[in-house]
């Protein structure tokens, strides 16, 4: 049996073949799930159950996303988007936790929400009064021992928002049950700095009021945490500079020990009190012989920890620190010692251990650890596989310290950097670094080109010299090439029966091709991303330094190894798209609302949009021409459409302008690469109707206040109106549109005025020359005509509308691309509630399904099925499967390598990426190929020969003989 023996080794050749055309779920996309960044004051470990020894990593980021991230390995457990969905500049939000319950809460604008620590489940939720918003949350100490059902209590600070209302202090119940109390105070003026802290008996509520007539003094008015009945009111001397948590005088307000911290510039002390004790103490601070700059306070929350606070003291070359210990009998604030002076940028954290409150510094390249009992190092780390980027520094962290025995501790500290990441460090060495920069993406582009290639380069040099001198480079080259044969071969075995982890991602990367999107960010960054699994960083840029505070970045374009950054005070950047650094800078001369790129000699032109919708050549940054021909659709402020024909000068050809009442306020235009495989769609009985095929189409839609929506379908070049479509009752003027080939869609959420019942509708419309198959219309005779004459304006096309009612709205609609435009289109689709993105086939969205009846023959033979007016979204059209991808913008889809697959990239506040085959992997073989069988088939075919050829070679001699 040898024979078997040989189709055993045979198969093992072949199954490290499978993993190439695996495309399940995880294994051909990537997902960044981002939080933001995370904030200072709301992060921190903390233990999910009190029956776990394990933490946590829990945030709230500056985009008021809640999540809790697994400190091993950096990914994130849950979120939720306390806003509903990430938004930006949300830095007054609070986070908390309880001591022995396992949960979180959280306090944004009106609402203070309680969370289960473990999976993110919303307890309960409680909103402030009319008029206020949340400027502080602090949870009440629990008393002594605490039997089981008792649950403690929340403090918030409500701050007006108009001034008819007034700042309170609020004791929210722990169990859900609302308010127990509230402390208003009608005597504090508006704009007043105001805090609160909390301790088991007491609350103290702060306020400073500013002015020229205003004392340096800060009012503390204390309450009981039980009824809240003001019992005391002192006035504590203060200096103008408050140095406490996000800039206010009262610190440690979590602690045991709430103090106030002041001080004056230049920074040669600072006064301290007690908010329990109307002592003032000044604190002379340590100079080191230099000016001091900055000052930061960081004390502990654990109600067990020593009572010691420490002073990040920042010079204008050198940094240090000097811990204070407090006697919270007598009031007074004694210095313990001080921690060396270094050059390096150093952050400084607090974490308690059994009682214990430890100090934790983190440098570049070294990580110590302090108790807050002596100066002595209990620990010291080198820092190991770390790396950032260029003038970025740490901005901020938290740790969590775990003892070992008697003299060994473990410490993790969780780093934020300026230059967006997150990172976790254990001991020094690095454990996982999260991108949070990619969750401020606001504008995308393809880099087409990708890396360069060495061959394309080689061959463009061949081509550009004599025959006889490309003939000898190529033989050059060859020779060259010779040279790594042996090193290949003896390669070649490992490669074929040795499996790698990352042998699926860099086969079907081979088939697929690598493809890079440079991405700019609202923190002023571009960044390039690879845009195949699995999404790593490229480079990263920062132009913080040549952005304004009042600019914005409107546009990125890639074309010749070059990445162009257009800024809406008309300036150019230009960066090298294979590392990001800088090219050139140019400032502008015009300003921009948007811009476009139009067909140019020989590399595309620019066209700027001003505010007032005129465009203008962008001769002041790039010399192209634009060719002759070219149309431009822009809006005006009044919303009007013009046309403006774009040449070697800027002139306007046209004004649309909508119905009364209403105003243009979105143009949608045909993507740049856009082909046509096909000029018609054959039917069932083999006749063919034809496509209404123009690249000067273009849609407009124009809403009003009452809520109508007026759809345009016109010719760019006349302004002529092809089509129109109105609906009633649409909630948003942002409409969702896309228009690809010969049809277009477009998605609203609309009100019946009868029932006002809310539905989702999504429309779609085909384009045709006739509604008769076989015939072109009006122009079928015609070679040659001009959308001018006469004739020419007649012809408009035959359009078949359709609508769908969808479960939930869609924020925003794109099309797949593929290389020749053979594959099927299929339309993405984002869903905001469910946190997804799908792809729904055409077949599905065909307006020609027969209505109230079953197909006949003919379109069954088409692939029509019946029309329902209901279109329920399959589990298959899911692209993102089971994750949650958030805050999504912007889809884009570019032609890979094989014109079945087309390559996606979503991102907003996540970063998602995949490759899709509308038509299924016609190009390749799939992963349900039958390989094992094919492979026998061709064995069982030669051993089949191979028996055979002794029986026919003596069949064919005997014939002969015979003859």
């Amino acid at each position: 049996m040898r024979w078997y023996g040989v189709v055993s080794i045979l198969l093992t050749l072949f199954w490290p073949t499978c993993a190439i055309f695996a495309d399940d779920a995880f294994h051909i996309d990537f997902h960044h799930a981002l939080l933001g960044s995370p904030q200072p004051h709301t992060t921190f470990f903390h233990k999910p159950h009190s029956n776990t020894n394990a933490s946590l990593l829990y945030t709230v980021s500056d985009k008021a996303v809640l999540g809790a991230v697994n400190p091993k390995d950096g990914s994130v457990l849950w979120r939720q988007p306390l806003a509903g969905q990430p938004i930006d500049n949300a830095s007054s939000s609070f986070l908390v936790s309880g001591e022995r319950d396992g949960q979180l809460v959280s306090g944004y604008d009106a609402t203070v929400a309680c969370w289960d620590a473990l999976d993110g489940r919303l307890i309960w939720d409680y909103k402030l009064p009319e008029g206020t918003a949340i400027d502080g949350l602090q949870a009440i100490p629990l008393q002594g021992s605490v039997t089981d059902g008792v649950t403690q209590d929340f403090m918030v600070l409500a701050t007006p928002t108009d001034s008819q209302t007034h700042t309170s202090v609020i004791r929210i119940a722990g169990d859900g049950s609302g308010q127990r109390w509230q402390h208003i105070d009608s005597s504090t003026a508006h704009g007043s700095s105001v805090s609160i802290a909390a301790t088991s008996k007491h609350i103290y509520y702060i306020t400073v009021s500013h002015g020229l007539l205003t004392s340096n003094k800060a009012k503390v008015v204390t309450l009981d945490s039980a009824t809240g009945h003001e019992t005391s009111q002192t006035g504590v001397h203060v200096d103008a500079e408050p140095l406490g948590t996000n800039r206010r005088y009262a610190a440690a307000s979590c602690s045991k020990f709430p103090f106030l911290i002041s001080a004056e510039r230049p920074f040669r002390s600072v006064k301290v009190s007690l908010l329990n004790n109307p002592k003032v103490l000044s604190l002379t601070l340590d100079e080191k012989g230099e000016e001091i700059v900055d000052i930061t306070v960081h004390a502990d929350c654990d109600q067990a920890a020593a009572t010691h606070f420490l002073l990040h003291i920042k010079g204008k070359t050198r940094q240090w620190a000097e811990v204070f210990h407090v006697n919270t009998k007598s009031g007074d604030v004694t210095k313990a010692y001080s921690l060396p002076a270094t050059e390096e940028e150093s952050i400084f954290t607090v974490s308690s251990y059994e009682a214990t409150a430890f100090f934790i510094r983190s440098t570049e390249s070294e990580v110590f650890l302090y108790s807050s009992e002596s100066h002595g190092q209990l620990g010291r780390w080198k820092k190991t596989n770390f790396k950032t980027s260029p003038g970025s520094f740490r901005s901020h962290a938290t740790a969590e310290v775990v003892s070992r025995g008697k003299a060994s501790y473990a410490v993790r500290v969780a780093e934020f950097s300026t230059s967006g990441d997150w990172s976790l460090i254990r001991n020094g060495e690095l454990q996982w670094s999260r991108p949070e920069m990619l969750a401020y993406a606001n504008i995308a582009a393809w880099d087409e080109n990708g890396t360069p290639d060495a061959l394309a380069e080689e061959l463009d040099l061949e081509s550009s010299v004599n025959p006889w001198m490309a003939y000898i480079h190529r033989l050059k080259r060859h020779l060259h090439d010779l040279t790594s044969l042996p090193e290949y071969l003896r390669s070649l075995p490992d490669s074929i029966l040795k499996y790698t982890p990352d042998a699926d991602a860099i086969t079907r990367q081979n088939l697929v091709g690598t493809k890079v999107v440079i991405v700019a960010t609202s923190r002023k960054e571009v960044i390039a991303l690879d845009a195949t699994t699995p999404g790593v960083l490229r480079w990263q840029s920062d132009l913080s330094g040549y952005i304004p505070g009042d600019a914005e970045m409107k546009s990125v374009t890639v074309a010749g190894g070059k990445a162009s950054v257009y800024l809406s005070n008309g300036s150019l950047i230009v960066l090298n798209a294979s590392n990001g650094s800088l090219i050139e800078y140019q400032p502008g001369t015009i300003p921009i609302s948007h811009l476009i790129r139009i067909p140019g000699s020989p590399p595309p032109a620019v066209i700027k949009v001003g505010s007032d919708g005129v465009p203008h050549l962008a001769e002041d940054l790039v010399h192209v021409t634009a060719l002759e021909g070219n149309v431009v659709v822009t809006i005006s402020p009044e919303g009007k459409a013009v046309g403006w024909t774009v040449g070697r000068n800027v002139e306007k050809t046209w004004i649309l302008k909508p119905q009364e009442g209403m105003k243009i306020v979105h143009a949608v235009a045909r993507a740049e690469h856009d082909p046509v495989a096909s000029i018609g769609r054959v039917l069932g009985d083999r006749s063919v109707l034809y496509k209404y095929l123009s690249p000067n189409i273009a849609l407009l839609l124009a809403t009003s206040h009452s809520g109508a929506l007026t759809v345009y379908l016109i010719d760019a070049m006349t302004g002529a109106i092809l089509h129109t479509a109105t609906h009633s009752g649409v909630l948003s003027s942002d409409i969702p549109a896309v228009i690809s080939e010969n049809w277009y869609a477009y998605t609203f959420t609309a009100r019946d005025p009868f029932t006002s019942g809310l539905s989702n509708q999504l429309i779609i419309s085909e384009l045709y020359e006739s509604s008769v198959p076989n015939d072109r219309g009006l122009l079928s005779a015609r070679t040659n005509y001009s959308v001018f004459s006469v004739d020419g304006a007649a012809a408009k096309p035959h359009v078949i509308s359709q609508s769908y009612t969808v479960a939930e709205p869609i924020s925003h609609l794109a099309v797949s691309q593929t290389a020749q435009g053979i594959t099927t289109r299929q339309l993405l689709a984002t869903l905001p509630n469910s946190n997804a993105i799908i792809g729904i086939p055409r077949e599905i969205l065909d307006p020609r399904r027969p209505v109230e009846r079953d197909p006949n023959a003919t379109e069954r033979e088409e692939g029509l099925t019946r029309y329902m007016p209901n279109l329920e979204f399959d589990p298959k059209y899911y692209l993102t499967h089971a994750r949650e991808v958030m805050g999504i913008k912007d889809v884009l889809s570019s032609p890979s390598l094989l014109e079945s697959t087309s390559v996606v990239f979503a991102f907003g506040h996540d970063v998602f990426g995949t490759a899709i085959t509308p038509s299924m992997a016609f190009d390749v073989l799939g992963k349900g190929f039958n390989r094992v069988q094919l492979v026998l088939t061709v064995v069982a075919l030669f051993v089949g020969v191979g028996a055979l050829r002794p029986l026919v070679r003596k069949k064919t001699v005997e014939g002969r003989w015979k003859q």
